[in-house]
């Protein structure tokens, strides 16, 4: 066994599920920016935002896969109620056009809102 499978299977119940949600998180993070299926980078109000989206979308779930693998499940756990909280709000303010001068597509629309059951 490998130290990472070591370091898994060590995982009690609870720190499983969240290495799952923060995994989750980070594959639909990245499915939401350009990359992946948003389309509208060029209606980006500023910059500032895009990296309010990485931030969320990709940097807060890497953190808290890392700070479980390096086995601190405190601040793990204080990660995913930030990234939770912030991605609670990402849809509604897009939706309302905040972020962008145009409606999210259907897949971010859809991507969003799976977003906020993972996180």
């Amino acid at each position: 066994m490998t130290s990472v499978a070591k370091t898994i299977a060590s995982f009690s119940r609870a720190e499983g599920i969240l290495a799952v949600l923060f995994g989750l998180g980070f594959v639909l993070g990245f499915l939401l920016t350009p990359l992946g299926v948003e389309t509208r980078i060029q209606e980006l109000r500023t910059p500032v935002f895009a990296a309010f989206f990485i931030t969320i979308g990709l940097l807060l779930p890497l953190a808290g896969l890392v700070s479980l693998f390096l086995r601190k499940a405190k601040l793990a756990g204080v990660l995913a109620v930030i990234d939770a909280s912030f991605s609670f709000l990402i849809p509604p303010a897009d939706q309302a056009k905040f972020f962008f001068t145009v409606s999210p597509p259907p897949a971010v629309f859809v991507g969003e809102y799976i977003l906020i059951l993972v996180g």
